[in-house]
């Protein structure tokens, strides 16, 4: 009988401590993450380019701003070791983690499931 009562116990200790570790984030909070998107990844373009301002590369996903009318846009690089990143008027390439907050970019893009994936991407001078 004792064993089932030390049973019981553990077995509602770990049922509440599951919900509480699912998640500690209050719901004001949480209303507020999901209306802060970092940017707009989808597109209905065939293909096309984006000029604009690096605010983050993250992963394997480029947020660009475009300006102070246009909302933030992403460009998802889907191959890394082959999309080069040029530099304007300079020889060598960069890598992904190489570009910075601030940098200007030009980055040509295709449809893939009305997500915008970069096919060039070339860093320009400041201006």
């Amino acid at each position: 009988m004792r064993s089932r009562t030390v049973f019981a116990g553990l077995t509602m200790a770990t049922f509440a401590f599951g919900a509480l570790a699912e998640d500690p984030t209050p719901s004001e909070l949480k209303a507020i993450e999901e209306k802060a998107t970092p940017g707009d990844q989808f597109t209905q373009q065939e293909r096309g380019s984006i000029r604009g301002t690096v605010k983050g590369a993250t992963g394997n996903v480029i947020t660009l701003d475009l300006g102070p009318r246009e909302p933030l846009v992403q460009v998802v690089v889907k191959d890394e070791d082959r999309l080069p990143i040029r530099q304007s008027g300079r020889q060598g390439t960069l890598a992904l983690e190489q570009l910075q907050e601030g940098m200007t970019v030009r980055t040509s893009f295709r449809n893939e499931g009305g997500i915008r994936v970069a096919t060039s991407i070339e860093v320009l001078p400041a201006p």
